[in-house]
């Protein structure tokens, strides 16, 4: 594994491996995040894509003119998409390497990273107070949201959406959002405790693919993960025992929240080692709290293992990060940007995945497949 020494030139800090706050640039607090000494990040992936494969990719996909946001335009987005897998004409390398990684064991190789993805040609800057609107009537190509479909079809994924996060839309959009930018969510501007996705839902994707489309060069925005397996290890019997007991609250998450459209209620007390798999860790951090001392001292120093063991990967345009969601845990850290307008305008597209989207279907409005109703 190669990793790098990630450093903007500030001034007389650029002999220094510091990340953050660059007196010489600006003065304004709001552009202060972190700083943190040595920071490194991943540089290889598990799959790079050859320019000439890329291009010939990014054109066949932007013949897809299926609008997936439309009423009713996911199913006929699909079958145009699957369209293409049936006709041959996606990289025999990239679905080799895709037959290979469906069989790597996901505690062990929990996350697969590409680079050279395609991505649209001409993406629109969203309008920061709505973005999700704006995207559905600015955006005219679908190149991205073909690719994290090409992508799932490949892998046996099967996406799926929330009535309560955009509305129900299957492609999601990682993008500050001014109403949500000071929560923990896929809307906000500033960092995101580490967090197994829709951690207290009572539907848990299985896989969580994300998709760069924008950050500048400048900007030094890590998605973090922790493989569970490494912070199992580390945990002793006792610290086991207690996080595999139900005395732990963990609030449905900011953005089914806000969405609205379903009324959830309380979300329930949960254990939070166990569930979907054996390595299953259920936690947000900063949102999870244990309900007896000991359980919140547990809490304490779990966090403390998944910051011990993180390893830091840069989505940047065209890059790929695919998370098994139920034996890793992410986070978003902001290492360093030149200004808060340069976080408004990142994009990464996500999907939400699950391996057989029959054993959920009890859960989906009425009328809408791969929809869940909360």
């Amino acid at each position: 594994m190669q990793v790098a020494s990630v450093l903007p030139v500030c001034g007389d800090f650029q002999n220094v491996r510091v990340l953050g706050h660059c007196p010489a640039r600006t003065n304004r607090p709001a552009e202060v995040f972190h700083m943190w000494v040595n920071v490194e990040e991943i540089t290889d992936t598990d799959f790079a894509f050859e320019r000439e494969e890329t291009a010939k990719l990014s054109d066949l996909l932007l013949q897809i003119d299926t609008d997936p946001y439309a009423d009713a335009g996911y199913p006929a987005f699909e079958t145009a998409v699957a369209g293409l897998l049936d006709d041959g004409r996606i990289p025999q390398r990239f679905k080799e390497f895709c037959d290979e990684a469906r069989e790597w064991p996901k505690s062990e190789h929990p996350v697969i990273t590409l680079k050279g993805c395609p991505i649209d040609p001409d993406l629109p800057y969203l309008d920061f107070s709505d973005p999700v609107v704006d995207k559905r009537r600015r955006k005219k190509t679908y190149v991205s949201e073909a690719f994290l479909l090409v992508y799932a079809l490949l892998m046996k994924q099967e996406p799926i959406g929330y009535a309560n996060v955009n509305d129900g839309d299957v492609f999601q959009d990682i993008h500050p959002w001014d109403r949500l930018a000071h929560t923990q969510s896929q809307k906000a501007l500033a960092d995101i405790g580490f967090h197994k996705d829709l951690a207290n839902h009572f539907v848990r994707p299985d896989w969580v693919n994300l998709l760069g489309l924008r950050q500048s060069a400048e900007t030094f925005v890590s998605t973090s993960y922790t493989r569970n397996i490494d912070v199992l290890d580390d945990l002793s019997e006792s610290q086991r025992e207690v996080l595999s007991e139900p005395n732990f609250y963990t609030p449905f998450d900011d953005l089914t929240v806000a969405g609205n459209n379903v009324q959830l209620g309380e979300a329930e007390k949960h254990p939070v080692l166990g569930g979907a798999s054996e390595y299953d860790i259920r936690v947000f951090e900063n949102r999870t709290i244990g309900l007896t001392p000991d359980a919140q001292q547990a809490v304490y120093a779990l966090v403390k293992l998944l910051h011990r063991h993180k390893r830091r990967f840069r989505i940047l345009p065209g890059f790929f990060l695919g998370e098994a969601n139920n034996e890793s845990i992410h986070c978003k850290e902001i290492i360093y940007t030149p200004s808060t307008e340069a976080l408004q305008h990142r994009w990464l597209q996500k999907t939400v995945n699950v391996a057989d989207s029959q054993q959920h279907a009890h859960h989906f409005v009425p009328g809408r497949d791969r929809i869940v109703n909360g």
